[in-house]
């Protein structure tokens, strides 16, 4: 009986098997991490959903393609019984200059805990086209069918016009009609050119006003011989994307103004084409974008922090496991278990205030409160108040570190590698002198000499 008894208290002091529980304990720590994932997933997918929502009812995206110039033709060809067949094709015709320029006009709207922005647009859109010429297509005039020719614009969401649309060609107005009737564009509007002739010498001039109700971002296709746009906005934060860049930008605390200039050698379709030879042509491939979305990049942070959150833990249990070895005293894995519980936590807590407040100010409690409540423990657990002491610093050193890794972009591989390679060659100078071989007699000495801590009231 008494050889048991001394095998298991052998067992109990073992380092080895000691670092063999804290492994453990951190591998069942991977599970809550994983749950706070998952939570921080579904609540960026519910602010998505309430993106979307909104969108639904004020306006979604919109993206403006055009305008195209339409006009149809017809091919005759007899078969082997000599009946006649036509069948028709359309030529499409791309402006030799587009200039739009409008003012943005956002708008905060909330639902529930979220904010959303949405906007409205006015935009003037104006520029030519050339006379159409169907000498490249080796077609005839009788085969055109000039009466029929149609200009037509793409907008992703028609829900979002807010007024009649009339079209200023060549000084004449013309009344846009719903719908594109184009294969080119899936949602617009069209205008029917019925007094548009082969002996027109002259380029046609074209100008219409747009309003526009959207969200998330607004974007252009260079559908343009030469595309210029112009846009202002009292926004403070736009995000650029898309095929190009605008080439002047001015940002400031009343708002942003952008210039684009695209030539139609930079896009990869043509500025004219017929469906005979090519049947379908995606404008829509080369957009350039304003992104007026809210800058809510918590998600991606709290994200990233939890990806973190296993070293953490490795760093916080191995301060503990320091203090074992240095010191007379004995930690239960159940008290390394709440520990890692807090840490946890912390992720938990950094996402749900996120959501009300800054990411920093978030940070700076969700951290606060992490550090205190593992301190104030550490104080019993570590049986002094030196320790306990030692203990929040390292914390606070490890919240830090990890706060200034989630801001660094370009340089977060390089601070982060930087940064455990520090803690792994401190981690061995302060163990430097110590005899692994004979820790587990050390431990079991130092414990039979010193009260338990658990056994303590009071701490130093």
């Amino acid at each position: 009986m008494s050889d048991i008894s001394t095998t298991a208290n052998n067992l109990r002091q073992s380092a080895f098997i000691k670092i063999l529980i804290i492994g453990f304990l951190m591998l069942m720590l991977l599970i809550p991490l994983g749950l706070v994932g998952t939570v921080n997933y579904d609540r960026q997918e519910r602010y998505q959903s309430v993106l979307y929502e909104l969108g639904n009812l004020w306006g979604r995206s919109q993206e403006l393609v055009g305008p195209v110039l339409t006009i149809p033709y017809q091919r005759f060809w007899t078969d082997d019984k000599d009946k006649l067949h036509t069948e028709t094709y359309y030529a499409h015709f791309l402006p030799e200059n587009l200039h739009i320029s409008g003012e943005i006009l956002p708008e905060k709207r909330y639902r529930s805990i979220f904010e959303v922005v949405v906007y409205r647009v006015n935009l003037t859109i104006e520029g030519e086209f050339k006379q159409p010429s169907f000498d490249f297509f080796n077609i005839s005039d009788e085969q055109i069918l000039w009466q029929e020719a149609k200009l037509a614009i793409g907008i992703s969401d028609t829900r979002g016009i807010r007024d009649n649309l009339t079209l200023d060609w060549d000084q004449q107005p013309l009344e846009f009609l719903s719908g594109s009737n184009s294969q080119l564009v899936d949602k617009g509007l069209h205008v029917r050119l019925p007094h548009l002739q082969n002996n027109d010498q002259s380029n046609h001039q074209f100008k219409f006003q747009l309003s526009l109700n959207g969200s998330d971002y607004l974007s252009f296709a260079p559908v343009g011989k030469q595309t210029l746009v112009d846009l202002t906005s009292t926004w403070q934060d736009p995000s650029f994307s898309g095929a190009f860049l605008p080439i002047e930008r001015k940002i400031s605390k009343d708002g942003f103004q952008a210039h684009w200039q695209v030539s139609h050698l930079g896009r990869s379709y043509p500025q004219y084409w017929n469906t005979e030879q090519q049947n379908y042509i995606n404008l829509s491939e080369e957009n350039f974008n304003v992104n007026l979305l809210l800058p809510v990049d918590f998600y991606q942070k709290v994200e990233r922090s939890i990806k973190y959150g296993i070293l953490f833990i490795l760093l916080t249990f191995t301060t503990f496991f320091l203090f074992e070895i240095f010191n007379p005293i004995r930690i239960h894995p159940l008290q390394y278990l709440m520990v890692g519980a807090a840490l946890c936590i912390f992720y938990l807590l950094l996402l749900s205030i996120s959501e009300q407040l800054n990411f920093s100010l978030a940070y700076l409690i969700a951290s606060v409160a992490t550090i205190s409540l593992i301190t104030s423990y550490g104080r019993y657990v570590l049986a002094s108040q030196r320790r306990a002491f030692i203990m929040g610093a390292a914390l606070v050193a490890l919240y830090v570190y990890l706060y200034v890794l989630l801001h660094l972009q370009d340089y977060a591989l390089l601070f982060g590698a930087i940064g455990l390679f520090s803690i792994l060659a401190l981690i061995m100078y302060i163990t430097r002198h110590v005899d692994w071989y004979s820790l587990n007699m050390n431990i079991a000495i130092n414990t039979r000499n010193t009260p338990s801590p658990t056994t303590s009231t009071t701490p130093e």
